[in-house]
């Protein structure tokens, strides 16, 4: 009896929301259609535990191995459906490359974007001199080092078959004495030149930006426009990655990525969320509507043929130090999916007439109706059950497999 009064329930609310699509000029079917053809990488990073700056805190729910990261990759995916890529990072990941070509096999997942490290201390020369920096390091072999590291996971990612290098630089100075901002120039650009030429043809590197952290002073790559620079001048296959923390607090983030949209050099997001300078927060879970912000710029971008939605690579990039990691992930998910099927139900012909009569309330309240108004719920729930998915994927796993995941004995 239960069972039967929900599905009527549900039946009634897909009629609903098929009633508003069609009020903006779209249908459930095309917003399924886009959402079942929509991709979002997972870190492999992201399955660890992550610290603050001052301790990690380990209770048995985080992956300890590559192996266990890619089983619960594999899960995620298993939950959500639109998950079945995982990047990856060097050498945080190790280096049994079989093993975890093996492992992504058996989870029926592939490599996403291969990250090389430039901060992770090692030995030989790319030792404790990398508080230096990388390709700006003022010791050449250092330099060289770091650009041979870059060469290797070229063919890291060949090797996996991945198709994408995601290069993140903690380069930059403390205090103005320490280099010249000048020689810091030419240094980046000699040095990610032969990176990017030893690409081949349908290969691509994104280049990301951070204006702070663990340069106070100056980054080498501070903002958008710097890694657009670097991205011009070495050529069609560099594009801008942006991560949603690392910018100023006030910047507009739709604005940049409509600019790099605009210039052809958007390459891709990590995703995530922040509250002051950084990084460390579960996406949408602080500002969900700067999420779907910059969502509504990505769909208009498709509309006005400029980027089709799923030529833009999406990789999550977050610090799981409190929940457990994949709970964090698949909520995630949920807000990154969210954010598009709000994106996607934005009445885009009221919205251009609003424009051109000047009428700024009535842009306002065209979004504003997207963003609140939009039964997401039901067309996402709707979406994962008939493509054979769990309508509440982070329900589905904390009540039917976490209960059974392994958990370690904690001093």
């Amino acid at each position: 009896m239960l069972e039967r009064i929900q599905d009527a329930l549900q039946e009634q609310q897909v009629a609903i929301t098929e009633k508003i699509l069609a009020s903006r000029g779209t249908s459930l079917k095309e917003v399924k259609a886009k959402l079942s053809t929509f991709r979002v990488e997972i870190p492999s990073w992201g399955f660890g535990r992550s610290g603050t700056r001052y301790a990690t805190y380990i209770d048995g729910t985080e992956a300890a191995s590559p192996r266990e990261k890619l089983a619960l990759a594999g899960l995620c995916q298993r939950l959500t459906g639109c998950t079945p890529a995982v990047a990856l990072i060097f050498p945080w990941d190790g280096d049994d490359y079989d093993l975890i070509r093996k492992c992504l096999k058996e989870e029926g997942l592939q490599a996403g974007a291969v990250n090389p490290s430039s901060f992770l201390p090692r030995p030989g020369p790319l030792d404790y001199r990398l508080k230096w920096g990388s390709l700006t390091n003022p010791v050449p072999e250092v330099r060289r080092a770091y650009i041979q590291h870059a060469l290797d996971c070229l063919g890291i990612m060949r090797y996996l078959d991945s198709k994408t290098l995601t290069v993140w630089l903690h380069d930059g100075t403390n205090s103005p004495g320490q280099l010249s901002l000048l020689e810091q120039t030419r240094l980046l650009d000699e040095g990610a030149q032969p990176i990017y030429d030893a690409l081949r043809p349908h290969e691509s590197i994104l280049i990301e930006y951070k204006f702070f952290e663990p340069a106070f002073y100056a980054t080498a790559i501070a903002d958008w426009g710097r890694s657009y620079a670097l991205c011009q001048r070495l050529g069609d296959r560099a594009r801008v990655l942006v991560d949603l923390g690392h910018h100023p607090l006030g910047t507009n983030v739709e604005q940049i990525v409509a600019n790099l949209q605009y210039f052809g050099k958007l390459g891709g997001f990590h995703l995530n969320d922040r509250k002051y300078a950084d990084d460390d927060l579960t996406t949408g879970s602080v500002d969900p509507f700067q999420l779907f912000r910059i969502f509504n710029v990505l769909v208009e971008a498709e509309f006005r043929g400029l980027q089709k939605v799923n030529n833009v690579v999406f990789m999550i990039d977050e610090s799981h130090y409190l929940k457990d990691p994949l709970e964090e992930m698949l909520e995630a998910v949920d807000s990154i999916q969210r954010a598009y099927v709000q994106a996607l139900a934005v009445d885009r012909t009221r919205w251009a007439d609003a424009q051109k009569e000047g009428d700024a309330e009535a842009g306002d309240q065209v979004l504003k109706s997207a963003f609140f108004d939009t039964p997401a719920t039901t067309i996402l729930q709707s979406a994962r059950l008939e493509r054979g998915y769990p309508a509440d994927p982070l329900q589905e796993y904390r009540f039917k497999y976490k209960a059974s995941a392994k958990r370690l004995s904690v001093a």
